[in-house]
């Protein structure tokens, strides 16, 4: 007997101490806003990372095609030897002595014309970068939804799960009710067995909602880029206002249009495309260039080194100077050139049509979030009071059936209702903050704010 209590004690301290340290860490666990987890994801997404590289690349391209139009500078310099029979650069007679000899060349060259193909490669560059800095902000928008819907899955579990929890503590009070009005013979056994089938069902209902909140935790720490390991909290959305003013969805879709990063971005490819069809146009211009060197060389006979001029001397007498213009002109390249503006054509069509499908496209999203977010807020407010009513009922027919007047399948049935309508009410309210954040997002309003 002694062995059994001792046992006993010794897995209750057990289990006081591990509910301890689930407190403690439940306690410690850093609580995180909705803006919090997007700032973070975005700081730390992998996509966002790639596409700051690839505007880098775009800055650097930028820098490249400016740096086209500086004149290229060479240097060479060469040095050879010869043993035996060889030519004398002075009497062009052949000898058989050893010389040296060895040459100097500085050189440049730069473009004058070439049909504007290297201003408009530059300003293409410069779109391209601002592009970059479009796809940039599109990604990090990618990242801030995901986590938003995320995020919200987690409050939304997180509140069926106290829902299940209530429901469940509620049934357990009615089946020891039951109990005792069975032993007091004012409730059949079939009754109490009623009770007891509701009973299990909330508890099935709490595992499944808990289940359902682990999934949820796991994708919200997947999309923030976040280690599982890691213990955090959300923070609760209190405070939501439901709004019953019209959306100015006109104005919306205007600003939208104006100024969403994806229709920017859509509006910079047409523009950089069409720089990259004049680019290609202007290879039929003819190219004119300009180039200057200076060169020099130095010449002994290993022999008889006093018959030659001294280093310095034949370096200063021996160098020579020129400037040149030359001027190629297109006449055929196997079609190169025509292929190349057709594609160039094509490219600028193609950059049209999806520009045009961008702003029907985000018009669309416009008018479906201010819909769907008018929609959410009646159906909040339809929630919460069918929840004001719903609870009434329960809560009478649960005092009726204290009294044995009313049946377990009533209070069963009103349960039922009353654990729907909170459910449709925390729905609604969520999708609501969803949607209002997506309204704002169109009405110019940044999930993120970048210091960038």
């Amino acid at each position: 007997m002694y062995s059994c209590r001792n046992v006993f004690c010794m897995k209750r301290i057990f289990m006081i101490i591990i509910a301890g340290c689930l407190s403690f860490m439940i306690a410690s666990a850093q609580v995180m806003t909705m803006d919090e987890c997007m700032a973070y994801a975005v700081e730390h997404s992998v996509s966002v990372g790639k596409q700051e590289n690839v505007l880098d690349n775009a800055k650097m391209n930028y820098r490249q095609s400016v740096a086209s139009l500086f004149p290229s500078v060479s240097a060479g310099v060469s040095a050879s030897t010869n043993f035996g029979r060889s030519i004398d650069p002075e009497t062009n007679s052949y000898t058989t002595v050893s010389t040296f000899g060895n040459s100097y060349s500085l050189s440049a060259s730069m473009p004058l014309f070439a049909g504007l193909r290297y201003v408009n490669s530059i300003r293409a560059a410069k779109v391209a970068r601002e592009r970059g800095y479009s796809d940039l902000q599109i990604a990090r928008d990618k990242v801030a939804m995901e986590v938003m819907r995320a995020y919200s899955d987690v409050v939304y579990y997180k509140g069926a799960v106290k829902i299940a929890e209530e429901h469940l503590s509620a049934s357990r009070k009615t089946l020891r009710q039951a109990q005792k009005l069975h032993e007091l013979g004012r409730k059949s056994a079939a009754e109490v067995a009623e009770v007891a089938s509701q009973e299990a069902n909330y508890d099935y209902l709490l595992a499944e909602q808990q289940n359902n909140l682990t999934m949820a935790w796991i994708a919200l720490r997947e999309v923030m880029n976040l280690p599982q390991d890691t213990p955090f909290e959300v923070a609760e959305e209190d405070g939501i206002i439901i709004g019953c003013d019209d959306i100015p969805v006109q104005r919306i879709v205007e600003n939208a249009l104006a100024g969403n990063a994806q229709v920017v971005s859509s509006e910079l490819a047409v523009k950089e495309s069409k720089l990259h069809y004049a680019r290609a146009k202007g290879a039929w211009f003819p190219t004119i260039s300009l180039s200057a060197g200076i060169n020099t060389n130095y010449y002994t006979n290993f022999d008889n080194k006093q018959a030659y001029p001294s280093f310095s001397s034949q370096f200063k007498n021996n160098s020579g100077e020129y400037v040149g213009v030359s001027m190629s002109i297109p006449i055929f390249s196997n079609l190169s050139r025509s292929a190349s503006v057709r594609s160039s054509r094509n490219a600028l069509r193609n950059a049209e049509l999806e520009l045009s499908a961008m702003r029907s496209s985000v018009e669309s999203e416009v008018v479906q979030a201010c819909s769907r977010m008018e929609g959410y807020g009646k159906l909040y407010n339809q929630a919460v009071k069918k929840v004001e009513a719903s609870q009434l009922a329960y809560d009478g027919i649960a005092a009726k059936f204290e009294n044995g007047l009313v049946t377990a399948i009533e209070l069963q049935s009103a349960a039922t209702t009353l654990l729907q309508a909170q459910s449709d009410r925390l729905r609604s309210q969520l999708q609501y903050m969803i949607e209002k954040r997506m309204v704002d997002y169109y009405s110019g309003i940044p999930f993120v704010h970048s210091g960038k």
